[in-house]
């Protein structure tokens, strides 16, 4: 939301791998032409020329399991590769809203994408980008990589921190010394993903590439436990993590060693969500908000179909039952009434969008922060619950009043959360509308670490109910949707100020 560039319209900021402290390129866009969402990855506009000879430069590789690039537009201040827009969300929101893959699942996931990047290798490419965070899946719940122009853009334009830490190399960031990194960057990346899937964990703890080296040079190297899956799986991933690059395997061996049956047969991915419902906005990430009577906890269930030639062996709505085939589920259809949207219900969506999702996974609702002396009772504690109500309460006031300012009374400068908030604020100004009593209702509020090395976190379930949007004359043009309850940790910083939000994860 917030901004046109060429055909598309941006609606939503979404919290990318690496987004950390600097602000994600990554953004869901509408094609105002079809009104279907689009990937927009938005750049300065002195990146055009680099950003235009990449895209020709690696265009032309094609892969069943690779985003293409399919526009690039610019203007006098952006640049943005245009990719499609899986439906069916990203691995790392899957992982988070439902729980690790079983080792089936996991050789789903894998086995496509080490095809992706064998054929990459094939033409000297390296990716430079694998990780959760880029492995989408489609409608179908096809695996799918993101698209090998963005990533080499990204790197090139903004360096290859802007694509995350916890999934990287650590030869990528040694590179001044060590000259650049080669395809086995990538498989490494696959192993950190590997990882990642079966036990909710990457290979490294790092939100920068400083941490990436300590933690390395000093023997913090990535493992996997014993008992996780069968003992050829676990060989295979650390085989793919090992410090030595040369000592990796490379993805076509991976391709091989993952078809060849003995790490555990190809597996449905459930779709569905876990203990922690996901908000009925974040349909969109699964394809289902055309679904009759779908429940926000629903999604494609069944492994994805898949050409002969892709090496896995599947079903879903349109393909043979396999070995491992569960009941069909429904499948995703678009929204009739969707084409039939206005320019203003479109806008009032994007809109809506923005309020509900910040950052890294499709996450809903922000806070905001006011000095913590009202909250801080005659003995000294803290009641974290007023503190969570005052900072919300200084968040509907920015929504309130379309004053991006007044999130310096919110955010830790500098935070992902804050440029996140911001871009939602700044829209909300830019179309002259205004959203009334945007609070959220707390439910409850629990204390997971009162004094962690990143500050205070706090699990904050809350819910949200239907607040009037109106424009500058006062008059209510449209309601944002409500929601049930939704459990999110807030990471708080203590300042000269009071508490300031300095980052809002997945609950």
């Amino acid at each position: 939301m917030g901004f046109a560039i060429g055909a598309y319209r941006a609606v939503e900021h979404l919290g990318g791998a690496g987004s950390g402290r600097r602000v994600s390129p990554f953004w869901r866009a509408e094609d105002t032409r079809t009104l279907e969402d689009v990937a927009l990855t938005v750049l300065p506009a002195e990146a055009a020329e680099p950003v235009r000879a990449v895209v020709e430069a690696v265009g032309g590789i094609r892969h069943p399991h690779l985003l293409p690039v399919a526009d690039v537009v610019e203007d006098r201040t952006r640049v943005a590769l245009v990719s499609p827009w899986p439906r069916g969300g990203r691995l790392t929101e899957l992982v988070r809203r439902r729980g690790v893959l079983s080792v089936g699942e996991a050789v789903t996931v894998l086995l496509p994408v080490a095809a992706a990047l064998a054929e990459l290798h094939r033409e000297h490419v390296r990716h430079g980008w694998v990780c959760p965070e880029a492995i989408w899946f489609d409608a179908r719940g096809r695996p799918l990589l993101g698209a090998t122009a963005v990533s080499l853009a990204v790197a090139d334009v903004a360096g290859p921190a802007a694509l995350g830490s916890a999934d990287v190399a650590p030869e990528v960031f040694r590179q001044a010394r060590s000259g650049p990194p080669g395809t086995a960057a990538d498989v490494f990346s696959l192993g950190s993903v590997a990882r990642f899937a079966i036990t909710g964990q990457s290979a490294w703890p790092a939100d920068e590439p400083a941490d990436v080296l300590i933690q390395s040079a000093a023997g913090q190297w990535p493992d996997l436990p014993d008992d996780i899956g069968a003992p050829p799986l676990v060989a295979l991933v650390r085989s793919m993590l090992l410090a030595d690059p040369a000592a990796r395997p490379t993805a076509d061996a991976v391709v091989r060693r993952l078809s060849s049956g003995d790490l555990g047969d190809p597996a449905p991915i459930r779709f569905g969500a876990g203990p922690c419902p996901t908000p009925a906005s974040s349909k969109r990430w699964r394809g289902w908000a055309g679904r009759a009577g779908a429940d926000p906890g629903d999604g494609p269930e069944g492994l994805p179909v898949e050409d002969p030639a892709d090496g896995v062996a599947g079903r879903g709505p349109e393909g043979p039952a396999g070995d491992h085939a569960e009941p069909a589920a429904a499948s995703a259809r678009p929204d009739p009434a969707r084409a039939r949207r206005g320019p203003m219900a479109r806008l009032l969506v994007a809109l809506l969008s923005g309020l509900l999702l910040t950052v890294l996974v499709a996450q809903v609702s922000r806070w905001a922060a006011d000095p913590p002396s009202a909250s801080v009772g005659e003995a000294g504690v803290t009641d974290w619950t007023q503190v969570v109500t005052d900072l919300d309460l200084a968040r509907s006031r920015a929504l309130a009043e379309a004053d991006p300012v007044l999130l310096d009374e919110v955010y830790l400068p500098g935070s992902a959360a804050a440029a996140a908030d911001a871009a939602v604020v700044a829209g909300l100004a830019d179309q002259g509308l205004r959203v009334v009593d945007g609070q959220h209702d707390i439910v409850s509020v629990e204390v997971l670490a009162p004094d962690g090395t990143d500050g205070t976190r706090l699990a904050v379930t809350d819910t949200l109910a239907a607040r009037p949007v109106v424009d500058g004359s006062g008059e209510q043009v449209a309601a944002t949707v409500a929601r049930g309850e939704q459990r999110r940790v807030l990471v708080l910083a203590t300042t000269d100020l009071g508490f300031r939000i300095s980052a809002i994860e997945p609950g």
